[in-house]
């Protein structure tokens, strides 16, 4: 009988999503991250309202360029002149309450879903791991002690 060896190497992760613990920052880094970058003019227009809305109201661009008097291509098109896009400022203020929500308010993955106007809990929980390497579970269970 043939056996095969698989050979580990510990200093990569695996391509399942396995994580040494060098991977995981502290949690004073992911605050760091989630932090919104200073913004100007248009950009920071939309990133006022999307503080707004957050948590109560669809963060969707249409409902954002009405809130701030423009036409959802003018936006589009402002934000393009400055290097910026919608979806990378949602991104960021999502992240950022993403953190709050799970450590500071105790909310489950399913509310924070919902406060952040996500279709549902895979895409949240995709774009967390996405912006920290961790699912929302793992990084509450990490970080529960700091809020």
């Amino acid at each position: 009988m043939i056996q095969l060896q698989r050979n580990y190497r510990n200093d990569i992760s695996s391509s399942e999503g396995e994580f040494s613990q060098s991977d995981i920052r502290s949690y004073e880094e992911y605050l760091s991250l989630a932090r919104i970058p200073h913004c100007e003019g248009v950009s920071a227009r939309v990133v006022n309202a999307l503080h707004a809305r957050v948590g109560h109201s669809d963060l969707s661009i249409d409902k954002i360029a009405e809130d701030i008097g423009l036409s959802k291509r003018t936006l589009q098109r402002r934000l393009q002149q400055q290097n910026a896009n919608f979806a990378q400022l949602r991104d960021d203020v999502r992240f950022h309450y993403s953190i709050k929500y799970l450590i500071d308010d105790h909310m489950s993955v399913d509310l924070v879903s919902k406060a952040l106007d996500f279709s549902d809990r895979t895409s949240f929980t995709n774009a967390f791991k996405r912006w920290t390497g961790l699912s929302p579970s793992v990084f509450r269970k990490l970080f529960r002690d700091y809020a």
